[in-house]
């Protein structure tokens, strides 16, 4: 033992004295981490290599940026459809910095998706998928289809109407697949509607299946491009290459800048816009126009042009042709030349197809805001319809904490509380009254015969944007199971209903307690313009018992049956 010892210490007492013998130690020790670095720094590259060849450095920091606020969100979202929406709200609003992490996620996954499409545009026009690279471009097409992939699945997350309804479209595609098709619809949907166990697969795909599979494709990516090395542009592979210089400093700088840039650009666009936010999803609205994100708008726009018995075609056809061909191109194209003017087909034929993408996303962007503007200038657009258009409920939300609302409006709708409570705002108001009503305040209740009104909120002077996003934040607050979906579109009512309605209103003393157009009674609200003002299903409920919907309301309960109390809203509905 003794003599182990001594022999240690001679030999770390000689070390020691000499220090070019710890150098080399040291950098025997660390040389499976440093001669990596100082083969990937010193890689020669050929001439022509440059700032076209930084988008796969920009496209790997996209997915770290992706990775670390995809599970800072992960920390505070509840994939559950009760509640997923407000988990949304929460991190917007009060987790730090939570809108600017969300607006980068959210803003991230199109870059992801420029930036890997102008990747493959590159490769494509430089010949860089042909021998011997060709698994280093059928891993990018996987990759491009996987990033395809993470945009789907988060789409659904927010569980807001457009999420909702464009998902909704997306599982029908798959669901257009000869065989598979019924098949693919029950996994990806979990039972006959979208639910909670909808979100919770497109959630768990999102968070861990694509992941996963995404880390083994750019492992793999990267792997074959340091083999092979960069393609020389418009070189044969056999062709004699001339290597100008190496990765360290100029390259690096190239990649390391427009990274830079791509984050700087992502941060700008989350804090200056942030995330859009619609209202929450309701499966019941029919009026609402379901729209992808822009980047699912050629494939949207191909299933308009190829309607009903064709819909396969748009649906399955193109799409899986367009990316079987992507796939096989390094084994179909076996010209070895690189050069633009040896390529004359091929080049023409890519040419065409990235001009057919392109057309068929802005004709969708365009086709898709005049049906917007469309409806929302026709007025025949649901509530919900419009807040997409317009609004943002998280802003919304932001200024209802900042202008202390909650200190009036703090406690549950009952006959005596005033100001009213707003716990179920979103299945009592519409919300061009609701707006209208935040931005010009008026009193609106009485207590006695005859007394001036007792309450009147402030007016904040909110601009038309502020009062829209304050109104569609209140929309999203709803108890669904105190206002069962009634039985009756009251759209399709008819005159016969309405002049039933008048009769019944005056028939059961209504007017001795309500004014229309000035007639009747001043003890409880104006009807003058209750159609705007409060939804159908609303009025219905209240009708049917009106001490369920607000406890110790004075109005009285008329007892009233289904046929009736359908008869009095649909002549409500009709004074707007």
């Amino acid at each position: 033992m003794k003599t182990i010892r001594s022999s240690f210490s001679l030999s770390l007492e000689s070390k020691l004295d000499d220090p070019n013998m710890f150098k080399h130690d040291l950098q025997q020790s660390f040389a499976p981490v440093t001669e990596p670095i100082k083969t990937f720094l010193n890689e020669p590259l050929p001439k022509g290599v440059g700032w076209a060849n930084t988008l796969g450095s920009a496209l790997l920091a996209t997915i770290v940026i992706q990775v670390v606020t995809g599970m800072l969100l992960a920390i505070y979202y509840s994939p559950n459809a009760e509640v997923a929406y407000e988990s949304i709200l929460y991190i917007e609003n009060h987790v730090l910095f939570g809108r600017a992490i969300r607006g980068v996620h959210h803003y991230a996954a199109s870059a992801m998706v420029i930036l890997i499409f102008l990747h493959m545009l590159r490769t494509f026009f430089w010949g860089a998928y042909k021998h011997p690279r060709e698994m280093t471009w059928v891993l990018g097409v996987v990759l491009f289809l996987v990033v395809l992939g993470f945009a789907f699945t988060g789409y659904l997350l927010p569980w807001d109407m457009k999420a909702y309804f464009a998902t909704k479209v997306g599982i029908h595609v798959g669901g257009v697949m000869p065989v598979l098709g019924k098949y693919i619809i029950q996994l990806m949907q979990g039972g006959s509607e979208m639910s909670t166990l909808t979100l919770s697969r497109f959630f768990a795909l999102h968070i861990i299946v694509l992941p996963l599979v995404l880390i083994l494709i750019v492992i793999g990516h990267i792997y074959f491009v340091r083999f092979h090395g960069p393609t020389p542009p418009g070189k044969r592979e056999e062709e004699l290459v001339k290597y100008s210089h190496r990765f360290f400093p100029v390259q690096l700088l190239k990649d390391s800048t427009v990274a830079f840039l791509a984050v700087v650009i992502l941060l700008f666009l989350a804090v200056y816009y942030g995330a859009p936010l619609e209202a929450k999803a309701d499966p019941t609205d029919t009026e609402y126009v379901p729209r992808p994100d822009w980047y699912f708008y050629a494939l949207f726009q191909l299933l308009k042009i190829f309607e009903g018995p064709l819909e396969i075609i748009g649906a399955v056809i193109i799409p899986g042709a367009f990316f079987t061909i992507l796939l096989l191109l390094p084994f179909i194209d076996r010209n070895p030349a690189r050069a633009f003017a040896k390529r004359p087909v091929v080049l023409s034929l890519g040419v065409a197809c990235t001009i057919g993408i392109l057309a068929l996303t802005t004709w969708g962007s365009y086709s898709g805001n005049r049906a917007k503007d469309g409806l929302v200038a026709g007025g025949a657009v649901s509530d919900s319809a419009m807040v997409s258009a317009q609004y943002d409920p998280a802003r919304g939300e932001t200024l209802f904490v900042g202008l202390e609302c909650a200190g009036c409006h703090d406690a549950a709708s009952a006959g005596d509380n005033i100001p009213p409570g707003l716990e179920f705002s979103g299945n009592k108001y519409k919300l061009a009254w609701l707006a209208g009503y935040l931005q010009h305040p008026h009193r609106v209740r009485w207590l006695k015969r005859n007394e001036r009104p007792v309450a009147k909120m402030p007016n904040f002077d909110l601009t038309p944007q502020q009062a829209g996003d304050m109104a569609s934040f209140l929309l999203t607050l709803r108890l669904d199971k105190k206002f069962p979906e009634v039985d009756f579109d009251f759209a399709e009512a008819d005159s016969d209903m309405v002049i039933s309605g008048k009769t019944l209103f005056g028939d059961y003393g209504c007017d001795g307690c309500h004014t229309i157009a000035g007639q009747g009674d001043a003890i409880g609200p104006e009807l003058t313009r209750v159609g705007a003002k409060l939804q159908d299903d609303y009025l219905y409920h209240l009708f049917k018992n009106p001490q369920s919907i607000i406890p110790g309301t004075v109005m009285k309960d008329a007892r009233l049956d289904d046929i009736d109390v359908e008869d009095l809203v649909a002549y409500l509905r009709t004074l707007k």
